[in-house]
């Protein structure tokens, strides 16, 4: 990065300690062995604490939760749908933070991570994420993803098959030619010409993020708006990346004990007919409308624990 981009990064990232945030120091944690959580991260455990560590398209955001003491469990690694950032995750980790070290990160591009230099792929994605492994010295890691962060789960296992132990999906991107082309179309005029026209849009956007400011609440919701605003002219990178990547060719090669959760959503259809496609791969119809990570947080603790261990 430039010193101007690293001036304009550090602004942002300390701008957001000041609005209450709790921040963690921003050096990459020293190598931990084999499932031990990382010893380095800073701040105190059971706390939500926020870092940053390198990564090849320059730096990327990461929330954590860690436990108060070793516990030997794999550590647990949460990928967001897009746009969005790890905020969606601020319910989750402290719970799942209790007896393993949990972290959700900012794709690059969304949250606080830096944007590639091109439209991004879910190779990139994940490659990011890879590198956030090695900052962080885990060998060996549990992996949650949700919508586009489902995709990248699944490339991250694709990449580094002998580092991911188990995976836990929020929907199954099990698209046809006819899903992608109609979810475009849908799209047609979503991301703003320039940044006046960014700007004009966030009023009746904020209207529109009624259902996440039940679900989480009007601070972090605030939040969460923040960041998947912050670099409006190229939102759509995310899903693109989603709609390129081929998820069903993917998915069947894994070897991974896979639990996918399919809530009563859009995407529903879809992602039942990963049902049936491979003895690893467990789908399980969930009730809630709701997301499960954000607003069904405590109900759906249970479920992961009973895959993860």
């Amino acid at each position: 990065m430039t010193r101007a981009q690293i001036n304009r990064r550090q602004t942002m990232f300390f701008g957001l300690a000041s609005a209450g945030l709790t921040l963690a120091g921003a050096q990459a944690a020293p190598p931990a062995k084999g499932d031990a959580a990382p010893t380095g991260l800073a701040g105190p455990a059971g706390t939500l604490l926020h870092s940053m560590a390198p990564c090849r398209f320059g730096s990327i955001h990461y929330r954590y939760v860690k436990p108060a003491a070793a516990s030997g469990k794999t550590p647990l690694l949460c990928l967001h749908a897009s746009p969005g950032s790890s905020t969606s995750y601020a319910k989750l980790l402290p719970l799942m933070g209790t007896d393993r070290l949990a972290v959700a990160a900012d794709n690059p591009g969304y949250g606080l991570s830096d944007r590639p230099p091109n439209p991004s792929t879910i190779a990139d994605f994940a490659g990011a994420m890879g590198d956030l492994l090695d900052a962080l010295g885990i060998e060996q890691v549990d992996l949650i993803g949700s919508h586009t962060g489902s995709a990248t789960a699944v490339e991250l296992a694709r990449q580094r098959p002998n580092a991911v132990r188990r995976i836990i999906l929020h929907s199954a991107l099990m698209f046809t030619a006819q899903d992608i082309a109609d979810y475009r179309a849908k799209q047609v005029g979503s991301v703003p010409a320039n940044l006046d026209a960014a700007a004009d849009r966030l009023p009746d956007l904020w209207k529109r993020f009624d259902k996440v400011r039940a679900e989480l609440g009007d601070e972090l919701a605030w939040q969460l708006f923040w960041e998947m605003n912050r670099d409006p002219l190229h939102v759509g990178w995310g899903h693109e990346a989603s709609f390129n990547y081929d998820f069903p060719a993917n998915f069947r090669q894994l070897q991974q004990p896979i639990l996918v959760l399919n809530p009563q959503e859009g995407l529903s259809p879809i992602t039942a007919r990963a049902r049936g496609i491979a003895p690893n791969i467990e789908v399980m119809d969930l009730p809630w409308t709701e997301s499960p990570f954000r607003t069904r947080a405590a109900d759906v603790v249970p479920i992961i624990r009973r895959h993860l261990g």
